[in-house]
């Protein structure tokens, strides 16, 4: 019986050295290699897209001054009223219009010896209008100047949707990358193929805008204000990795 127990104590400890040493097993040095011996080419890629804008965005303002606080708040209400109903019946929308600013507040006028000859209320209102017509841009200012608005400043143009623009972008810099690694790879005999590695470093898709500048004088042969849209550039940017 005491025999019995010795012989099968010894076949559990060999059964547990036989799972020790399966577990244990080294790595070979062919894996060893693969993983600390790949080569690889890093490139960046760019590409960009020009496309005409289809949205613009302004500001207008309407500032009154009065000695009085509650007259200067009057007369600016009465006038920021008039340049939102003309600007509505010029066909921009209720919902396009969004007040994004307003305030009262004392100011002074000083003498050339820097002692105060006026003091009155300044009141700004501010009111940003999204345009969908970009063609109309000049006409609503024009409509927005003549009903009393007396501040136009930040007319930005963008796309509506830039996605699909940003998507071409895009393809667009991978073939640079490529283009970039055969080149590197061209002087020691190689050509790329799949990238063993691709990482987006642009991160698009979100608005762009272009700033135009106002000039507020009436050109007699267009018959309103000059803006310019321009054109708008969408970029993007990848970094590629090829092995060889």
């Amino acid at each position: 019986m005491k025999s019995k127990i010795i012989t099968m104590i010894a076949l559990v400890m060999v059964a547990v050295l036989a799972i020790g040493a399966v577990n244990s097993a080294p790595v070979s040095v062919a894996d060893a290699s693969a993983d600390t011996n790949q080569r690889v080419v890093n490139v960046t890629g760019e590409g960009k897209i020009v496309v005409a804008p289809d949205l613009a965005y302004i500001n207008l303002g309407v500032q009154t001054k009065n000695e009085d606080a509650q007259k200067a708040q009057q007369e600016n209400t009465v006038k920021m009223n008039a340049v939102v109903e003309a600007i509505k019946k010029a066909g921009i929308k209720a919902e396009n219009i969004k007040t994004t600013g307003y305030n009262i507040y004392q100011n002074y006028d000083y003498t050339p010896n820097s002692e105060v000859k006026n003091e009155y209320y300044q009141v700004n209102n501010t009111v940003n209008l999204k345009i969908t017509d970009i063609e109309s841009v000049g006409k609503i200012i024009d409509v927005a100047t003549a009903a009393g608005a007396n501040s136009v400043n930040n007319i930005q143009f963008t796309v509506a949707d830039d996605s699909k623009y940003y998507a071409e972008a895009l393809k667009l810099a991978m073939g640079n990358a490529n283009s970039k690694a055969t080149a590197i790879m061209s002087t020691f005999n190689k050509k790329p193929g799949l990238p063993v590695s691709v990482s987006e470093a642009s991160y698009g898709g979100s608005t762009i805008y272009k700033t135009a500048n106002v000039r507020l004088e009436m050109d007699s042969a267009m018959g309103s204000t000059p803006i310019e849209s321009g054109e708008i550039t969408i970029e993007a940017t990848v970094t590629v990795g090829y092995d060889y």
